[in-house]
């Protein structure tokens, strides 16, 4: 399998085993934490909330970065938006 086949399969595997969670709670923080315990971060935990929740781009960021179990990579979004800014700002 290529990388890409390999990401895809985690993906639609992870999506299987948090469709569940979604159903059961209709909770966007319990769906992120059954994914951050499942080691599911970063993209492929927002490709899964888009799927689960059958959502756009926008709604899945925001559920992922609006957890609390997501702090650590929100404020490594909000760091890296910073320095973005700064980098646009500087002469």
């Amino acid at each position: 399998m290529t990388s890409d086949a390999e990401r895809s399969a985690r993906i639609a595997a992870w999506t299987d085993r948090a469709r569940p969670i979604w159903e059961t709670t209709g909770d966007t923080d319990a769906l992120q934490r059954f994914l951050k315990d499942n080691d599911c971060h970063g993209v492929e935990a927002v490709r899964v909330t888009m799927a689960v929740l059958n959502c756009d781009l926008t709604e899945a960021q925001r559920a992922f970065l609006g957890a609390p179990c997501r702090d650590a990579e929100r404020r490594f979004h909000n760091e890296a938006l910073k320095l973005l800014e700064r980098t646009r700002e500087a002469p």
